[in-house]
């Protein structure tokens, strides 16, 4: 349980500062919630970190498709001008040939093939957890850009309530300066006094352009977190109270081992390693491949006369080879087995020409199946030049550094939760002492301005018998504004406290 806020001086100094910042400045405000929620949005490094989920889910899909066939269609089409063609150096003439005509070729390939092996089995485990290990990756990227932000939002409130305190103290030397120029030209003070406070005012101005300056910086470095520019107008609204810790390390430790995105991303990191060693294994087991093909091809020839006058002159041949072998088996006394022949059908036939150029029309869609083809085989691996000993004690050194990373990591939450508990403790006790000092510096301002004020008789009745000179005033003076920044310090030392025992922790714990 949260208890009381506690408050001192420089908190009510504060309220009253911010209180009366024109309305016109607040006109956009900004929580540091809405400032993380932006950093996730447009941060480039975490937006770097954040894609690679995409490219993980790829993987995962990819994984499953080593058990689907690849499949890959093809087609052609090719063309080939009519004339004589070539042989070496002499052209088809002189071999008793004639100009051949054009030709339009026309072809196509269906290809399927699948391949299994051990390593396919848990290659979709592996990428599964390496899926995850991106996820948690990201998650430990968004907790840390968190933190990253929320430390720099501190810092840039924290520079604009030294703006404020700036201000106050610009404020208070400036009625230091009035005061001793009123007393100067009562009689009642030196032109030292008025010089002394002249310069005072000065620094104190130089002090505010400071601050002011050092506020840009921090606002610049918040918008570079974010990853967008900040209007200049926007304010920083979150507020941050101050409370005794109350938790104890052993819970503050169990949460951090259970849940924190850093420890996390390490075990699923691991997790993946694993995965990836066991599967190194499996290269050791035979792989089987299935492959098949379809085809099919068309020709036409540009010219139906010249493929006629090709049939005609087979025909020719064949019935001159009929008739020269029935003239031979005449003149035997044992004639040959089926002579003599019928030579006179061996002639071309108006349907045989029309058939002709039926099948000369068949281009470019109409194709002639070729053989289907299919195939099988198995490999077992046996020689392979070391690779697979050298690629499973590789995939085995991953694991064990994942390991080691892991328990490094475990180390790391518990040590830097028990140190963080123990800065929180610290800068809350520095708190309430800053809180007692900043009272005790503002009561002594307070009666060294009054004493100055009545001073213009000391040792009279308005001071009671004392006086308190300029020096001593200035004196106060510094006290007052050492005392507001070491209070304010010790604020902000107590919220950076508490941002990095967050961190440690991994979850929010205001």
């Amino acid at each position: 349980m949260i208890p009381k806020t506690r408050s001192g001086p420089i908190v009510a100094v504060l309220s009253v500062l911010i209180a009366a910042v024109p309305v016109a400045a607040q006109s956009q405000a900004m929580t540091l919630e809405e400032a993380i929620s932006l950093a996730r949005r447009n941060n480039p490094q975490y937006r770097q970190i954040a894609n690679d989920e995409t490219d993980a889910d790829w993987g995962v899909r990819q994984a499953y498709t080593a058990f689907l066939p690849s499949l890959s269609l093809g087609t052609g089409f090719s063309y080939q001008a009519g004339g004589t063609p070539r042989v070496g150096n002499l052209s088809a003439a002189e071999f008793g040939l004639g100009a051949t005509p054009a030709t339009y070729t026309s072809d196509y390939g269906v290809r399927m093939s699948v391949g299994i092996s051990g390593r396919d089995f848990a290659e979709v485990s592996r990428a599964k957890a390496n899926q995850r290990a991106v996820e948690a990756r990201i998650e430990s990227a968004a907790y840390d850009l968190e933190t990253q932000v929320t430390a720099q939002y501190l810092a840039a409130v924290r520079a604009r309530d030294l703006v404020l305190i700036a201000k106050s103290a610009l404020e208070t030397v400036a009625g230091a300066y009035d005061l001793a120029d009123a007393r100067y030209a009562a009689g009642a003070a030196t032109r030292l006094d008025v010089t002394q406070a002249q310069v005072d005012r000065g620094r104190a101005e130089v002090a505010l352009i400071q601050a002011e300056n050092a506020y840009d910086i921090e606002r610049l470095r918040l918008s570079q977190q974010i990853g967008v520019e900040l209007d200049p107008a926007t304010a920083l609204t979150s507020t941050f109270p101050v409370f005794e810790p109350q938790w104890t390390l052993e819970e503050l430790t169990a949460m951090a081992l259970e849940a924190h995105p850093r420890l996390i991303a390490a075990r699923q990191a691991e997790s993946a390693a694993r995965t990836a060693s066991r599967q190194s294994f499996l290269d050791y087991l035979p792989s089987l491949s299935f492959s098949g093909s379809w085809s099919g091809y068309v020709r036409k020839v540009g010219s139906d006369t010249y493929l006629i006058d090709q049939a005609r002159q087979s025909a020719e041949n064949q019935m001159e080879n009929c008739e020269f072998l029935n003239n031979i088996s005449a003149g035997l006394s044992t004639p040959l087995p089926g002579r003599p022949a019928d030579c006179a059908g061996m002639v071309i036939t108006q349907a045989d020409e029309d058939r002709i150029i039926s099948n000369n029309s068949l281009f470019p869609f109409n194709y002639t199946s070729s053989p289907a083809y299919f195939s099988m085989s198995i490999s077992f691996p046996v020689l392979t030049g070391f690779s697979r000993e050298r690629s499973l004690a590789a995939a085995k050194a991953a694991a064990t550094d994942a390991e080691y990373q892991r328990r490094g990591e475990e180390l790391a939450r518990r040590t830097e939760v028990a140190a963080n508990l123990r800065s929180l403790q610290t800068a809350h006790r520095t708190v309430q002492i800053e809180v007692s000092n900043a009272a005790a510096a503002a009561e002594q301002l307070e009666i060294a301005t009054e004493r100055y004020r009545l001073g213009a008789g000391c040792g009279g009745s308005a001071t009671g018998g004392l006086c308190t000179t300029y020096q001593e005033l200035t004196q106060a003076q510094e006290r007052k504004a050492r005392a507001d920044q070491a209070h304010l310090a010790a604020l902000y030392s107590f919220h950076e406290a508490l941002a990095m025992l967050e961190a440690a922790v991994g979850r929010t714990l205001r």
